[in-house]
């Protein structure tokens, strides 16, 4: 009696956690996510997310018809593309977080259909009750973490894991305010089967019925994000002592009840998405991301990826170090799993480093390795079990500071998150973000901006090109369409401390088909209605422009003193006269 008593006591102890976290999680993904009753910004289903939600609508309102969606619903949300000339709706990424979200949004259109609240998908009322999925699946995550931690730690490790696990990494993210992306659903089923393998590979008799479960959510975890295939390999990793497990392992998957129940699952799994992709391109297999790739598979871009301004895993998210740390202390104390924790995050690190766009877009922090916390915790939790070890108390004291101090560094970043507009290694750019987000304060004796095109560019005259460039994978092509190609443009009282006293800009430019660009570089400072009181212009002809060559243009002035007021703004721009085309590269704008 005792001892059920004691079970009871330890469940329920479970339920009040994990339910108390929840209420909070829900109620602060309100907060970040509306404002006064609306949503913030574009939306919970703006951009990417908008792809991964709408197989709802599509099956459940619309029957896959685009003339009935809302009209222009596709330039809104600026995801998936309905295609009124095929009557098709194009859509690139897999329905994994559409299947798991369906009983949610089964309930949500009940609602709104009873209680006629715009049943249409899209409302507001579709997009705050969208706010529950990705914290229940955030909160089932950490959930079946802590059952797979606990194999290994005690509950006081366990607990000061997850804690800081959702504290201080981008976990926090894209679980409160990017929670439509498909990275928390990928936790789930990561820690999910991670728990489901430590009961397999414990029970003598393999069951079948454990497999088959196992079998699920490695399926489901694929059809949420392909990539997530990787996981598939701490089935026969995970624990091993050495070759002969490993070996052993093989021969379970491979006999037969328990590849055809593998096999038959994955399928059954996928075969929402087969009839989809035939739909839509009329093959059951189909490579829906165009263009996009992994272009650098021979290349990674590792160090950007994981130290960069621009996204850094490392520089946005700083107690992952203590994770890597903990695999790597593993390693020395010739741990288990020490290797396949270093295995998993340098594979992770290889692949996407390796995608065409290795920045991830808006990321906040490297989004990748999201998902991927749910088995590096257990690194981590090994340095949370060796420093409480530790007899030196001001070591111990100075380990959990630095987790304090990386969990509001972390939490500051969410809280004034906004979309990275500088370049590879814009050091300055970072500083205003830190800034902005009120972590630490600079001097801002001058102020240098560089651009690689390595980022997304928001100016309609360049196109992303990874043909020919001068630095790194990727310059920019101007479009010969347009007479005018902005550079920098930026208000002057908004740069520095003091009022600016002399400008520095450079770029490269590399003609096509001709040698000769005719373009000027232009530097205006101009006040609120455009008018340019003040302006230097330097013909790019000037530098020796050669079809095929990079050739490097400079424009330097000083600043008349009585151009400092706040009103006025400069701007920089190139002034394609002839309207020709040509790459442009490595722009930097130095302000002192």
């Amino acid at each position: 009696m005792k001892k059920k008593s004691m079970i009871s006591r330890g469940a329920l102890e479970e339920i009040l956690v994990f339910s108390t976290l929840f209420v909070v999680c829900l109620y602060l993904a309100a907060q970040l996510n509306f404002i006064g009753g609306k949503p913030r910004g574009a939306g919970v289903f703006a951009s990417d997310k908008s792809i991964y939600y709408v197989y709802l609508p599509a099956t459940f309102i619309y029957g896959w018809d685009v003339n009935k969606f809302p009209r222009h619903c596709d330039t809104i949300y600026k995801g998936f593309i309905l295609d009124y000339k095929t009557g098709k709706i194009v859509n690139k990424m897999t329905c994994g977080v559409a299947l798991l979200w369906t009983p949610f949004f089964l309930v949500t259109h009940a609602i709104a259909t009873v209680f006629n609240l715009h049943p249409d998908g899209f409302s507001d009322f579709y997009q705050e009750m969208a706010l529950i999925p990705p914290v229940f699946f955030l909160v089932l995550g950490l959930f079946f973490t802590k059952r797979f931690l606990r194999y290994y730690f005690p509950p006081p490790v366990v607990y000061t894991c997850l804690l800081f696990l959702l504290a201080g990494t981008n976990l926090f993210y894209y679980g409160l305010v990017e929670g439509l992306m498909s990275h928390v659903h990928s936790f789930f089923l990561f820690a999910l089967y991670l728990y489901l393998l430590k009961k397999f590979h414990g029970d003598p008799g393999r069951s079948l019925k454990l497999f088959a479960a196992i079998s699920a959510t490695v399926a489901l975890a694929i059809l949420v994000r392909p990539t997530n295939l990787v996981i598939l390999a701490w089935f026969f990793l995970l624990d091993a002592a050495n070759l002969q497990e490993i070996a052993k392992r093989i021969r379970i998957f491979f006999r037969t009840e328990y590849l055809l129940t593998f096999a038959l699952i994955v399928f059954l799994v996928f075969l929402p998405q087969l009839i989809y992709w035939k739909y839509v391109s009329g093959s059951f297999l189909h490579y829906s991301y165009g263009k996009e790739g992994f272009f650098y598979w021979k290349n990674p871009v590792i160090l950007p990826l994981l130290f960069s301004p621009f996204n850094g895993l490392f520089l946005y998210n700083p107690m992952v170090l203590l994770f890597v740390a903990g695999a790597s202390w593993m390693i020395f104390r010739r741990k288990a799993n020490g290797l396949v924790l270093l295995f998993t995050f340098a594979l992770v690190a290889w692949i996407s480093g390796s995608w065409h766009m290795w920045f991830f877009g808006g990321s906040f922090g490297s989004r990748p390795f999201v998902e991927y916390d749910a088995i590096l915790s257990l690194g981590f939790g090994f340095f949370l079990a060796e420093t409480a070890r530790l007899k030196n108390l001001f070591t111990r004291s100075l380990v959990l500071l630095c987790m304090i101090i990386f969990s509001y560094y972390n939490l500051k970043l969410v809280y004034h998150n906004s979309w990275y507009t500088g370049s590879v290694w814009d050091w300055d750019a970072y500083k205003n973000r830190l800034e902005d987000a009120s972590i630490l304060h600079f001097s801002k004796d001058s102020y240098t901006y560089i651009n690689d095109f390595e980022n997304i560019s928001f100016e309609p005259a360049i196109v992303i090109s990874n043909v020919w460039y001068h630095s790194r994978n990727i310059s920019g092509l101007v479009d010969s369409r347009y007479e005018y190609c902005g550079v920098y443009r930026r208000g002057m009282n908004a740069i520095l401390d003091h009022p600016a006293g002399h400008i520095t800009a450079g770029l490269w430019v590399s003609p096509v088909g001709s040698d000769s660009t005719d373009v000027v570089l232009v530097a205006s400072i101009e006040d609120e209605q455009h008018h340019p009181w003040f302006y230097r212009i330097m013909p790019v002809n000037r530098s020796g422009t050669k079809t095929g060559t990079w050739s490097e243009v400079r424009l330097s002035f000083a600043i008349p003193h009585w151009l400092s007021e706040p009103e006025y703004t400069l701007k920089i721009y190139l002034w394609n006269v002839h309207h020709h085309t040509f790459y442009l590269d490595d722009v930097r704008v130095k302000i002192e």
